[in-house]
């Protein structure tokens, strides 16, 4: 592995954070391992989105989600979003899906559409315990590319303290968290984003939640 492909946060202090350029991440392969065996075993990353810097973990493993909550602050009773790379991983992963509702979000998907859907009880998710869960699919090459190639599914959550605003600027994020994640993901500064529209689409007609990028 080049010496390279890993910039250490400028406060970094022997914590154990890994600052690495996204494209990096995907071009080297021993890179990609220790990151998905890294995720496997319970790691935290911070990773670019086509909206805002996200907290991502594997959507099997306890642990990690425990600690993504603890980084937040998050209330125990707002749950995390599964992020996919297709629409066709909803039926893969058991999703029940009304009649047209999987060619709706065809019309929004890849983008900042969070659909609201009951949660399905694969045990990939194991780790989500609600019963409803937000799904969407980043418009993001690089981090689809990384959703692809991951033996886990993803949840995330906007990576910031509950309450505080989001940031785009990975330097921000490396010094607020440096010392409670292990990756950060660079993609750089990301254009000022607005935080996806959050839809639930358990009722119908869908009830908008959050307004975001995506009118419905």
């Amino acid at each position: 592995m080049a010496v390279s492909a890993i910039l250490f946060s400028k406060n970094f202090k022997g914590d154990g954070m890994k600052r690495v350029p996204v494209d990096q991440l995907l071009k080297d392969k021993q890179l990609w391992n220790e990151f998905s065996v890294s995720l496997q075993n319970g790691g935290v990353a911070v990773i670019p989105t086509d909206t805002l810097y996200g907290f991502a973990v594997a959507a099997d493993c306890e642990k990690a989600v425990t600690r993504v909550y603890e980084i937040k602050n998050r209330s125990s009773r707002k749950p995390l979003i599964l992020f996919v790379d297709r629409v066709e991983e909803l039926e893969n992963l058991g999703f029940t899906l009304k009649d047209g509702l999987l060619a709706q979000l065809k019309k929004y998907w890849p983008g900042a559409l969070t659909a609201i859907l009951p949660a399905p009880g694969h045990p990939q998710l194991r780790a989500f315990n609600f019963s409803t869960m937000g799904v969407r699919i980043p418009n993001h090459q690089m981090l689809l590319e990384i959703i692809r190639r991951l033996p886990v599914r993803l949840l995330t959550t906007s990576a910031n303290r509950s309450g505080d605003p989001s940031d785009v600027n990975p330097d921000v994020i490396a010094s607020e968290f440096a010392g409670e994640i292990d990756w950060l993901i660079d993609g750089g500064i990301l254009p000022e984003g607005m935080a996806s529209t959050v839809a639930d689409f358990t009722q119908s007609p869908p009830v908008i939640l959050r307004q975001g990028k995506i009118k419905l």
